[in-house]
């Protein structure tokens, strides 16, 4: 596993560990969390984000400046298909249900850019442990 710099809303984490991961997502402030995950100190892009909220997840990934991002399609919680969650990061943002998942498969997801040499530059080349949508 190749350490990724995790900036959330308390602070900025270096993990390299399943179990520091684990840690790391598993912090919050008022139920959630907002956080920026890349490999490099000081690289604006690639990073990926993800947002979390009691056992709900968004992510979505920008692998450079010119592009609007790829997100993660969410899993069947029995969601309402015309809702949303909402996630405070801080501001309210709100995310269609269609694509929340849970905290566990965000870990997944999380664990699998962690696993990969080179982030993804394109859509084609994202981890298979979930659906993408490029925007």
């Amino acid at each position: 596993m190749i350490p990724a710099i995790f900036e959330h809303l308390e602070e900025r984490e270096i993990c390299s560990t399943l179990e520091e991961v684990r840690n790391v997502l598993d912090k919050t402030v008022d139920g959630g969390n907002a956080f920026n995950i890349c490999r490099e100190q000081d690289a604006v892009y690639p990073f990926l984000s993800v947002l979390t909220r009691g056992e709900y997840a968004y992510i979505w990934y920008a692998p450079d400046e010119s592009s609007a991002g790829i997100q993660a399609w969410g899993e069947d919680l029995g969601l309402d298909p015309e809702g949303t969650v909402r996630f405070y990061i801080p501001e309210l943002t709100e995310i269609c249900n269609d694509y929340i998942l849970t905290r566990e498969k965000a870990l997944q997801v999380v664990l699998a850019f962690m696993e990969l040499e080179e982030w993804p530059a394109c859509y084609e080349e994202m981890p298979s442990c979930v659906e993408w949508e490029e925007l």
